[in-house]
């Protein structure tokens, strides 16, 4: 049947739900010729019985969808089993008066259609209907609203799955049908238990059975869905950190954290603080070091009705954001067609230069220009042994204490160093633009880890593509070591990492920090409402706590490795006596204001003058942004000594 004109009356028809019953029918029992008192939905939920809608009739009837007008006469007669089913009694409401009978029969024609649907999706139905009928049972005027929107949801699911029912389509697996469910319901106490009962597998079968399709358990499979939409929602809202984990159904915070972090590899603190530079786009990442770091260009929608379309944490999920351009493209497949053609008479485009092949018996040479390099995310990529003309993304400034300095980088990083960079063409936010890259026709391009490998791809068209792990504050030397290798400098980046470890060294002996024992200090910023903190590692951590001698507050001991979060409640009521802030410029004013309210003067740091800042844009840059931000730090603190 052709259902575009019965969903275009239901489009062009206010309905209103006047009924949800939820009823059950022992063996032997009997509803004789029930005449319906305005259009319905059946649902047959478990047991045996015989049904019959005017002259058709049903047997077998476990999860089973039926439909019919006001008068159809309704006939059930329960078997062997507890029957168990919904109704749903409806009234569809014209707009407009209608003019003729004719006119009146069309218009509530598919309000009156009879017809039966055998779910592919049942949970789908079933979940819908359990929440409507109990909405609908308590009786007040805002949950019968909100099943109202729920009926909408109910009639598109069983449209969508009876336009496919005609159609040779299969039907859905076991491991199928629990996947979907997980995905749209993660925000729910899933068990295996309770998925035992609705799939009517014991929880063994059913995690056998789910793991030879996805690889893994259900209670996996919903870890990682529900870690998926947190990270959407961090990345793309402004709702405060603990409002997602409660989104996703976690009400434990720290449980909620630790489980973040053992599949994103960061806590989500840290991973929120990624967004502050760029108003909520988000920088996935892959690597626990630092909870000072910048975000991400990529963005979502997150729509939860039929979100079982999609493979929400699949490998594959970001491809189609990062299809290469239409100039790339073209330029791409101009370079193949001159090649195919044997290149006679023709021009390269203005700025591009000609690659000559070596010639025959030269494979020495140029097995001696490039080498095999495993990058950040384990990919083997064959890279220039000297690279000369490199794009680098967000480390930027590393490349300056190597004697050397990009030939195209991100704009943040030029806001940082607008003297030592001037000149230095200008990619664009993010991972930059395709087109000026393609421009500059380099022979390396460096990223950070933490966007979406499937990114990379467009990249890898122009020029060897790798990533370098987030360092920012905790990993700086590390870092300096990575693109010292990279670009063949390491005897210059070893000179910068010895010259900084005798900078902290000296810090370490000349600091004389008068503190009593068991002074406490902690390390945060403040966003939207929310308080994140560090931890002990990187160089600030381990400035505050093993150089200067300062304790974390016992009660936040567990979060260590940084990514705590606290209200502002918190920060009042259980406060530690210095706090060491990385609010930038443009943040610190509002910061400021807070702290001079009356609630927040009660608090001795505050009251005190015992907050010391230092904009984290300083940690997150390169060495000599780095060094600066330690000579800021030790200034603010020598007026404890």
């Amino acid at each position: 049947m052709d259902w575009t004109k019965v969903i275009k009356t239901w489009l062009h028809t206010p309905v209103k739900v006047l009924d949800i019953r939820h009823l059950t029918m022992q063996p032997g029992e009997t509803l004789h010729e029930y005449r319906l008192p305005a259009s319905a939905f059946l649902y047959t939920n478990q047991g045996e019985a015989r049904l019959k809608l005017d002259e058709l009739e049903w047997h077998d009837t476990h999860s089973y969808l039926l439909h019919g007008g006001k008068g159809a006469t309704l006939h059930i007669q329960c078997l062997n089993d507890t029957f168990d089913y919904y109704l749903i009694l409806y009234k569809a409401l014209p707009v407009h008066p209608p003019t003729s009978a004719g006119d009146r029969s069309e218009r509530s024609a598919p309000f009156n259609l009879p017809y039966s649907l055998l779910p592919r999706y049942p949970l789908s139905l079933l979940s819908l209907l359990e929440r409507m009928d109990k909405l609908w049972s308590q009786g007040h005027e805002l949950e019968r609203l909100q099943v109202s929107g729920l009926f909408y949801q109910f009639v598109h699911e069983q449209f969508q799955q009876l336009k496919t029912a005609g159609a040779d389509v299969q039907m859905p697996d076991l491991a199928t049908q629990i996947a979907r469910y997980i995905n749209e319901h993660y925000d729910e106490a899933i068990s295996m238990d309770a998925l035992s009962s609705l799939f009517h597998y014991s929880a063994h079968y059913l995690v056998r059975v789910f793991k030879r399709k996805y690889e893994c358990s259900p209670n996996e499979y919903l870890i990682r869905t529900r870690m998926h939409y947190a990270r959407l929602r961090l990345a793309g809202t402004e709702v405060p950190i603990k409002q997602v984990a409660e989104s996703v159904g976690y009400t434990d915070m720290y449980y909620f954290s630790k489980l973040f972090k053992k599949v994103t590899g960061l806590t989500p603190s840290q991973f929120k603080v990624q967004s502050l530079r760029s108003g909520g786009s988000i920088r996935p990442n892959n690597r626990p070091e630092s909870f000072i770091a910048p975000p991400n260009e990529a963005h979502y929608i997150i729509n939860k009705e039929n979100h079982y379309q999609y493979n929400h944490w699949g490998g594959n999920e970001m491809k189609q954001l990062f299809k290469p351009s239409l100039a790339v493209s073209l330029w791409l497949s101009l370079s193949l067609l001159l090649a195919a053609c044997g290149g006679a008479g023709a021009t390269l485009p203005e700025g591009a230069q000609e690659q000559t092949k070596p010639q025959q018996g030269s494979s020495d040479a140029a097995t001696e220009q490039t080498r095999m390099y495993t990058d950040a995310i384990g990919r083997q990529v064959e890279i220039p042994v000297e690279p000369k003309k490199v794009v680098v993304v967000t480390y930027g400034g590393y490349l300056l204490p190597l004697g050397m300095k990009p030939i195209g980088a991100d704009q943040d990083v030029l806001d940082q160093y607008p003297d030592e960079m001037a000149g230095i063409e200008n990619i664009g936010e993010g991972l930059g633009n395709k087109e000026k890259i393609l421009a500059l026709q380099p022979d390396l391009i460096i990223v950070p880890d933490y966007f979406d490998p499937a990114s990379f791809e467009a990249y890898s068209i122009i020029a060897p593509t790798i990533t370098v792990a987030w360092g920012g504050d905790p990993d700086v030397i590390t870092t300096m070591k990575t693109m010292g290798d990279i670009m063949n400098r390491t005897t210059e980046a070893e000179a910068w990492i010895a010259k900084f470890e005798e900078k902290l060294e000296t810090i370490r002996e000349q600091i004389k920090v008068k503190i009593k024992p068991g002074t406490t200090a902690i390390t945060f910023i403040i966003y939207n409402g929310e308080v994140l903190l560090g931890g002990k590692g990187g160089t600030l951590g381990k400035l505050v706590y093993e150089d200067f001698g300062f304790q974390m507050p016992q009660h936040l001991e567990k979060y260590t490795d940084g990514g705590g979060v606290l209200s502002m409640e918190e920060l009042v009521n259980r406060p530690a006596d210095y706090f060491f802030t990385q609010m930038k410029d443009n943040e610190l004013p509002e910061m400021t204001e807070r702290f001079s309210e009356p609630l927040y003067q009660s608090v001795p740091a505050i009251q005190e003058d015992r907050v010391i800042n230092v904009t984290r844009d300083k940690w997150n840059y390169g060495p000599y942004k780095v060094e600066e931000a330690v000579d800021e730090l030790m200034e603010h603190v020598s007026r404890l000594q």
